[in-house]
């Protein structure tokens, strides 16, 4: 049966640069200066319109009822992408994009509503939409204008406002184990097979590129079996922009996966390149469920939806956070796996609903419970996890790659034994920041939060005690060490201590009443120095350096006082 659909009686308005396009509720078409088109809106119910915060900044108004065509993509097409503008909406929707001009875009906003509501309409019997109604009903009495519309489409327009929606933790797939890949094979990869497989990869159509079938069979020969322990078979390529690469390596790296069952890890410096290698693998596996079983994106925890920071979320939300974590939670049931930043939740969602409303609900470093977690068995990142077990071809970042060499292995203690490395150029700075020793307060007060827990706020953070209280409880000769750690602890930055450095704080955190906190006193000296020795004008990029020697005294006594409330 075919749902009626009902449509706001609203304007459409497109802001430019100086200039807006505004469709009244009658169908006139206005060209507008901004200040006439913002006194008008002032008269007229709430407007149709594309990116609300962008709109209402150009037109110079405050927050205000709208119907932001982005919210309601984001609802009924979650986990799609689209470019946050009525052509982008457009060509997400397959319809024909306007003209460059404000006043085709304007036109354009009801025809995009209505088919977005018909969209809706249309798979209103999906498992995705089951507990729809419910959910836009309990947005609708946080204030969300399309709800209404919404209800009507999913031909539930009387639907009860529900927040079981909400806990779309519920509805997750569990990951299940695995028996274990047994250990992969060492046959080699010929340069006549690389290059045939490239051939096959880019079909008889493609344009042929001598430089890249070159490059293909010249990384062939790293795939090689290795002669002897400790000593593994390594190329170096380097070929100019537009030779093809990405495909050149993924021809032979591809080959053998599937020769020798093991996988093989493609390391990136960037997001950007790590999904540009995700697309071109379509040509390699044009089926999705066969991409997505044999290819896995692996990125750190901080980059996907934490479930237990969502259902936190969830239990103290704000009015005002109701529209943002429900569409959140449209996303989790949608998404492929979870990826908050640069996966497939759109990113104007932090640009709409404010960044620490969306990409606050990420894990943060040193908050995962693991197992002790509810919802461990439904978490995304263990499901990645897991799922890059047993995949052909890995991508990853070089901050993982380095990150999981200097801890001995991947998440199950397994180590990989063949790697491609792109953007090859950044693999020593991310080798640096896992391997070496940095004292930064960043560090150090990471490291506090570490030992002592969250102090104030609402991190789930645990200290040490709390991790091992259980094992050290009634044991003296375990007990002391464990105090003196705790007791050292708090020489290293406390809360807020950024702020602190510019000039004296009040004395805090400090390990002595009256006595200022010693890592922040170095801290402020060395910032001190640094400043009274580099140039008057500081970089464009980068940060301020100056020679270590000489060193002050008073800097000198604080690193030594430092040293000696860390040895406590």
């Amino acid at each position: 049966m075919t749902l009626p659909l009902a449509l706001p009686d609203a304007p459409a308005v497109v802001a430019g640069h100086g200039r807006a396009a505004l469709l009244t509720p009658d169908g006139e078409m206005l060209l507008l200066t901004e200040e006439q088109a913002s006194a008008r809106l002032r008269t007229l119910p709430p407007p149709l319109l594309v990116h609300a915060p962008l709109t209402l900044r150009r037109l110079g108004l405050r927050s205000m009822p709208c119907y932001d065509l982005l919210e309601l993509f984001a609802f009924v097409l979650p986990a799609r992408g689209a470019a946050p503008t009525p052509r982008g909406l457009a060509v997400a929707l397959q319809l024909d994009p306007p003209a460059r001009d404000a006043e085709a875009e304007a036109a354009l906003l009801p025809d995009l509503a209505a088919v977005l509501l018909r969209r809706l309409a249309e798979g209103r019997h999906l498992p995705l939409n089951r507990g729809a109604a419910g959910l836009a009903a309990r947005m609708g009495r946080a204030g969300w204008g399309w709800a209404p519309f919404v209800l009507a489409a999913l031909g539930e327009p009387d639907a009860a406002p529900s927040s079981e929606a909400l806990r779309v933790w519920k509805r997750l797939p569990e990951w299940e184990e695995t028996a274990p890949l047994p250990p992969p094979g060492a046959h080699p990869v010929t340069e006549a097979e690389a290059r045939r497989r490239l051939a096959a990869m880019l079909g008889s159509a493609a344009e042929q590129r001598p430089g890249q079938a070159d490059y293909a069979g010249a990384a062939a020969a790293a795939f090689a079996p290795r002669e002897r322990r400790g000593d593994p078979t390594l190329v170096l390529a380097e070929a100019g922009t537009d030779t093809g690469k990405t495909l050149g390596y993924v021809a032979p790296a591809s080959l053998w996966a599937e020769r020798n069952r093991g996988a093989v890890w493609i390391s990136t410096f960037t997001r950007h390149l790590q999904r540009q290698i995700d697309a071109e693998l379509a040509r390699l596996f044009p089926d999705p469920a066969e991409r997505r079983r044999r290819v896995v994106v692996r990125k750190g925890r901080e980059n996907y939806l934490c479930l237990l920071n969502l259902e936190d979320a969830v239990a103290r939300r704000a009015p005002g956070e109701t529209v943002p974590l429900a569409l959140v939670a449209r996303w989790a049931l949608a998404s492929a796996d979870g990826d908050i930043q640069g996966g497939d939740l759109p990113g104007w969602m932090a640009e709409l609903f404010g960044v620490p409303t969306i990409l606050g609900l990420a894990d943060r470093r040193g908050e995962c419970v693991h197992a002790a977690c509810q919802h461990w068995r439904r978490c995304f990142v263990e499901h990645t996890i897991r799922r890059a077990r047993q995949a052909e071809l890995v991508i990853a970042n070089h901050a993982l790659v380095m990150s999981q060499a200097a801890w001995g292995g991947l998440d199950d203690a397994t180590v990989p034994t063949r790697y491609v490395f792109d953007e090859g150029h950044h693999l020593f700075g991310a080798a640096d920041s896992a391997f070496a020793c940095a004292l930064s307060g960043a560090e150090a007060a990471e490291l506090r939060r570490w030992l002592l827990g969250a102090e104030g706020g609402r991190s789930r953070s645990r200290g040490l005690r709390r991790r091992i209280e259980e094992l050290v409880a009634g044991r003296p000769e375990l007990e002391a060490p464990l105090d003196a750690a705790l007791q050292a602890a708090r020489a290293l930055p406390a809360p807020g201590w950024p702020l602190r450095l510019v000039e004296d704080g009040p004395e805090l955190a400090g390990l002595d009443a009256g006595q200022p906190n010693p890592t922040e006193a170095l801290l402020r000296l060395i910032r001190q120095q640094i400043l009274a020795r580099s140039a008057e004008e500081p970089p464009m990029q980068g940060g301020l350096e100056c020679d270590l020697y000489p060193v002050g005294a008073a800097l000198c006594e604080a690193a030594q006082r430092l040293g000696r409330a860390l040895a406590r």
